[in-house]
């Protein structure tokens, strides 16, 4: 997911009950941008500049003496002056028809053209502005951009709620895949998704009757949805088998982050998705553990979300320095920490094929800065910043215009972080506590 979202607000200083724990001061992230030098001389600025070198070179009309009568001078007046009327007729009749023709051009695209005979030819009741909707997703489809997205005006509050702490569903987070494809990324405990079966990793193919295949994320998570006690039928595609679901909403309180004592002195916590109050409430649960030989991080099937949450929980550990770059339109803007006194109990972090977006750059910052061990399997791959674009009728373009880069400038997208150690998922447990006994102790023994 993008960078879309205001900056979250960070949780106070406060002391901690045990000295292995660093307090988290009120910090906040810093992003500066560098603009590039602008150039010296615009094109407008060089023609300009001609112009006045041209007439600067003309010199005055010089007087010629010539032996006329008076007769012969007012008769040649007379001819001019006829002339003169003759082409300014002309070259008004002239920019008539090229003004006309321009405006044709301007106004009436190819694809208002096939539109508008569409509309008032088909035999069919066609809507105007599903053929609009269409023709724009057709066209981000055929940019390239796998990434893209158009939001209408009426899915505007779908996409505000991707990241909200409070919704009524299934209990399901969904991403859309490199296939165009949309998958489930998480499942809540205790949700109507978790208790009818459904699965990380199925693709959705229909809902309530509608083909959700080619839709975009707003789409689909408006239809899934909506009024508490709707009913909604889910077909999904499970390793080339097709199974269907019926769920009724519930009113979901987002929980973005699960923690728990795994030994009495690690502490280990699972982010499920970087929402909005991710980086707070992961605050508030590495307060409450044990973590004096080390903590665990779980950013398996993670699907990304706030970048900014993700730098804030990076500060955590890495203190000062840069966590995430990317460059865009000839500025480049840095996520930097600012933490005068970070956590320095031991990390390892876990990975597999799904972790994604923002979790990928918090494991990309910690392999970097040397402050964390990454274990499990290579990551999705999935480093791109989307930005907005508004269009004229409030609806919105996702566009990709970026790649983000970790601090020792590796590109994310398409490459995915390797992890320092490749572990199976039934053994990566295991191996995170052996190596966050090993590190523990290294530092004694320092």
């Amino acid at each position: 997911m993008a960078t879309r979202s205001p900056k979250p607000s960070k949780p106070s200083s406060k002391s901690p009950a045990k000295s292995s724990k660093a307090s988290k001061p009120k910090v906040t992230v810093r992003s500066t941008v560098k603009k590039s030098a602008p150039e010296a001389t615009s094109i407008g600025d060089a023609l300009e500049v001609q112009s006045v070198a041209n007439k600067q070179q003309i010199s005055p009309t010089q007087n010629v003496t010539e032996t006329v009568n008076g007769s012969d001078l007012r008769m040649d007046q007379r001819n001019d002056r006829v002339a003169l009327v003759f082409l300014g007729v002309f070259i008004a009749a002239l920019f008539f028809v090229l003004g006309a023709s321009f405006g044709n051009s301007q106004g009436n695209s190819l694809v208002d053209g096939a539109i508008d005979e569409l509309v008032a030819n088909s035999t069919a009741d066609v809507d105007r502005g599903t053929l609009e909707r269409a023709a724009i997703e057709g066209a981000l489809k055929a940019s390239g951009d796998g990434w893209a997205n158009y939001f209408p005006t009426t899915t505007l509050e779908s996409l505000n709620n991707l990241t909200a702490n409070v919704l009524t569903g299934i209990g399901v987070s969904i991403r859309e895949v490199r296939s165009g494809a949309i998958e489930i990324a998480g499942i809540q405990d205790d949700t109507p998704a978790f208790r009818n079966g459904l699965q990380v990793g199925d693709q959705l193919i229909q809902i309530n009757g509608t083909d959700v295949q080619g839709a975009s994320l707003t789409t689909v998570a408006a239809l899934i949805r909506g009024d508490l006690g709707k009913e909604v039928v889910i077909q999904v595609n499970r390793n080339g088998s097709s199974k269907v679901f019926s769920l009724l909403t519930e009113r979901i309180d987002v929980k973005s982050v699960d923690a728990s004592q795994i030994t009495s002195d690690i502490a280990y916590l699972s982010i499920n998705t970087f929402a909005s109050g991710t980086s707070s409430e992961f605050f508030a649960a590495f307060k409450s553990l044990n973590s004096s030989k080390g903590v665990v991080i779980d950013l398996r099937d993670n699907p990304g979300g706030l970048i900014e949450e993700a730098v804030s929980i990076a500060e955590l550990f890495i203190g000062r320095g840069v966590i995430v770059s990317y460059r865009a339109n000839g500025e480049e803007k840095v996520f930097s920490a600012s933490n005068p006194n970070p956590s320095r109990v031991p990390v390892v972090l876990m990975i597999n094929k799904r972790t994604t977006s923002a979790a990928e750059i918090l494991a990309g910052a910690f392999q970097d800065r040397n402050r964390g061990v990454v274990i499990g399997e290579k990551s999705f791959g999935k480093g791109s910043v989307q930005e907005f674009m508004t269009l004229k009728d409030g609806s919105k373009l996702e566009l990709t215009v970026a790649l983000y880069l970790t601090p020792s400038g590796r590109t994310i997208e398409g490459v995915g972080i390797v992890p320092d150690l490749r572990v199976s998922n039934s053994e990566i447990k295991v191996k995170a506590l052996q190596i966050l006994g090993g590190l523990a102790q290294l530092g004694s023994k320092n």
